[in-house]
């Protein structure tokens, strides 16, 4: 079977949202059940009503199929699985965090030969080789730093995934690796969440009760996601070349800026 993977570049925050909740956050975006990592489903249906592939290959909509004439997809989408995490750092502004179980996943679906080093729970690995400083702070933690080449490697592996050779040299640098168990931590408390309100048409002002809680991965996001051709293919698989360079949307909010994601083909 052949497969496609293609990187999912955040341009606006997204939620992808699981529903209401009891916690503090209302409204909280979808994670694995297991780590907690941050997860997107749907993407079969945000692709289809993207517009950019071929119809034709996501089978029969949902309103028109029958037990009589259903056709079947194509193609089988994963969902989309976080791949690099942007947290805000005193030293570079930001930097973008992941782990080795995330890279070592990613390898394994993209067919990817990358050399992971381990990470001590209380230190980063920087991919900078210039970098100075001996400790680096990821929001109000500060670790203890090291710099290593392998990092260096896979930070311009990945950076393949940037909108704009920019954003592409800062992913060359300012790449950093963590334990999986701090990484766990980092995307549970360092996602955005915002308060939203509603406002009474009539009176201009709040309506009373009317504010909730949203949470959001944030703005330089990476995600990925695989799409395998099924047996019903016929070289149907091809044809996703075509979301290679393009913006679309996924997850909810998409009329207040949300959801803007740049996709770009792993090669």
């Amino acid at each position: 079977m052949k497969l496609k993977a293609f990187y999912l570049y955040a341009e606006s925050q997204i939620h992808a949202g699981t529903g209401a909740d009891v916690g503090i956050v209302d409204l909280p975006i979808q994670r694995e059940r297991t780590t907690g990592f941050p997860v997107i489903q749907g993407i079969k249906g945000a692709l289809r009503a993207s517009g950019i592939v071929d119809d034709a290959i996501f089978g029969s909509k949902p309103s028109k199929g029958t037990e009589e004439n259903t056709d079947a997809g194509k193609i089988s989408f994963s969902e989309a699985k976080i791949l690099l995490f942007p947290v805000r750092s005193a030293e570079k502004m930001f930097v973008w965090v992941t782990c080795p179980m995330v890279l070592r996943r990613f390898a394994r679906s993209t067919d990817k030969k990358l050399e992971i080093p381990d990470v001590p729970n209380d230190t980063v690995l920087l991919a900078d080789q210039n970098f100075s400083e001996k400790s680096l702070t990821l929001e109000e933690l500060e670790l203890q730093l090291d710099k290593n080449p392998k990092v260096a490697s896979i930070a311009t592996l990945l950076s393949g995934c940037a909108p704009d050779s920019y954003m592409a040299a800062k992913l060359k640098r300012d790449l950093v690796l963590v334990s999986d168990d701090m990484f766990a931590k980092i995307v549970k408390s360092m996602t955005e969440v915002q308060p939203r309100i509603r406002i009474d048409e009539k009176t201009g002002i709040v309506v009373s009760g009317a504010l909730w809680y949203e949470e959001y991965l944030p703005l330089d996001s990476v995600l990925y996601f695989v799409a395998r051709e099924t047996v019903y293919s016929k070289g149907s698989e091809s044809k996703l070349s075509e979301l290679d360079g393009k913006t679309m949307t996924i997850g909810g909010k998409e009329t207040t800026g949300k959801g803007f994601v740049f996709v770009k083909e792993v090669v």
